[in-house]
């Protein structure tokens, strides 16, 4: 059982969601409840990639660490190595051909929960934001958590250049996270 604050590593994901569950990229799924279940399409061999690679989707996405659910990734293309185009772990080299890939995943899933919010409150994009699985609207206050949004938001095409979090607003990159693979 993983400590409070954690992310933790529930099992395998099915090739297509479950009901209740809405796909925004093939790495980031809103869970019925409110939790973010994120894939790992890598095998955790040691090296800690089954915490950074969903933190680095976590951290651009906007989610609550401590609601975090990874799912082992089915056979799929989209998890192929980005660098070597084919399936595998190995050659210490997730972290270096997985980081852009799950940075440009979180954030374009971020990119579509903001749409549906502004969608929603004929708001600009800008006055927005997304932490703690919510989407917050600045001006007035107002949240809609990912749940809430996440019908609409899989509707939405994902965007192909998303804007990245600036390093000033990391909270979960560069910070010490409890391994998700110990307690398993």
């Amino acid at each position: 059982r993983m400590s409070a604050g954690a992310a933790s590593l529930v099992g395998a994901a099915s090739p297509v969601p479950s009901s209740g569950e809405h796909e925004l990229t093939a790495w980031v799924r809103i869970l019925a409840g409110g939790d973010v279940a994120l894939l790992v399409s890598q095998a955790e061999i040691g090296q800690g990639i089954s915490t950074t690679l969903p933190a680095l989707l976590a951290e651009e996405l906007g989610a609550d660490w401590r609601r975090v659910r990874l799912l082992t990734a089915p056979y799929r293309l989209a998890y192929r190595n980005p660098k070597q185009n084919w399936m595998f772990t190995g050659n210490s080299e997730s972290i270096q051909s997985f980081h852009d890939l799950m940075r440009q995943m979180g954030a374009a899933a971020r990119e579509m929960l903001v749409a549906a919010a502004c969608a929603r409150w004929h708001a600009d994009p800008r006055d927005c934001r997304a932490a703690d699985s919510a989407v917050w609207h600045r001006p007035t206050g107002r949240k809609l958590g990912f749940a809430q949004l996440a019908a609409d938001a899989a509707r939405l095409p994902i965007p192909a250049s998303p804007t990245l979090r600036p390093v000033a607003e990391r909270t979960l990159i560069g910070k010490p996270l409890p391994r998700v693979d110990v307690p398993a």
